[in-house]
């Protein structure tokens, strides 16, 4: 189940009288299995390099640092914002080319991803014109 998503509140409105934004932060299942995976191979290969006392803890909250999202990227309207070269479904001339597009950074450092798919998205621009 998906569980991160942003909806419109049917109650709340800003000062122009527009519904305001509701942001859903969950996790999804397979967000723990691959950590529970990463800890796991994590934990042998320090056991191998002689280290004791290993911990890990593997949580499903979404962590505090280098959080991407919110403009999913995929080629069905129902499950994504963007389609595959990062172009709004709905609006044909709106491009997204910061983190968002990505569901999640993996809790390393996704600067050059972004970098990469912004020349990527350009060139896609530069095509379309």
């Amino acid at each position: 189940m998906d569980a991160c998503f942003v909806s419109l509140d049917r109650k709340v409105k800003d000062r122009w009288g527009d519904p305001v934004a509701r942001v859903r932060i969950g996790h999804h299942d397979h967000d723990l299995k691959i950590g529970h995976y990463l800890a796991t191979k994590a934990e042998q290969v320090l056991k191998q390099m002689g280290a004791h006392n290993i911990g890990a803890n593997i949580a499903s909250a979404p962590p505090p640092k280098l959080v991407a999202g919110g403009c999913r990227f995929g080629v069905d309207p129902a499950n994504s914002v963007l389609d595959p070269d990062c172009r709004a479904h709905e609006v044909n001339n709106l491009y997204v080319s910061d983190g968002s597009f990505m569901p999640t950074g993996g809790s390393v450092p996704y600067t050059w991803t972004i970098y990469a798919n912004a020349f990527r998205v350009a060139e896609r621009i530069l095509a379309s014109l």
